[in-house]
């Protein structure tokens, strides 16, 4: 089998927890680091075709009260779109709203001599 690694770009030049949109083999990729892991996924939210890389990179917060504290989870695993919030897990694609029908399609990352690479 042979993979179709493509170099993404210098490991430097990816903000950590920021979206970064790179083009790959004519797709519009969206590229997220968080320290030393690299995600990659379609930078098209399958609700309208926002690109998510002029989304943000956050987290989860789950129901409370009324005057409770806030307490986020999932920090810096989350993707928001930035048209009309549908959020997407940058590990799986999946969609918070409804994982099992919803999800953006996420390729693997690799890092190598300071460069990234996505296999397509």
């Amino acid at each position: 089998m042979t993979s179709n690694a493509c170099d993404i770009g210098a490991v430097a030049d990816f903000e950590n927890g920021r979206p970064s949109r790179v083009e790959v083999d004519g797709r519009a990729l969206v590229i997220v680091r968080q320290d030393e892991r690299f995600y990659a996924l379609r930078d098209v939210c399958v609700h309208q075709g926002a690109r998510l890389s002029n989304g943000k990179v956050g987290g989860t917060s789950p129901p409370c009260l009324p005057g409770e504290e806030i307490e986020y989870g999932r920090i810096g695993e989350i993707l928001t779109c930035p048209w009309h919030g549908w959020e997407y897990d940058i590990c799986t694609g999946q969609s918070l709203i409804n994982p099992q029908k919803v999800r953006v399609a996420t390729y693997a990352v690799r890092v190598e001599d300071g460069r990234g690479f996505v296999d397509m």
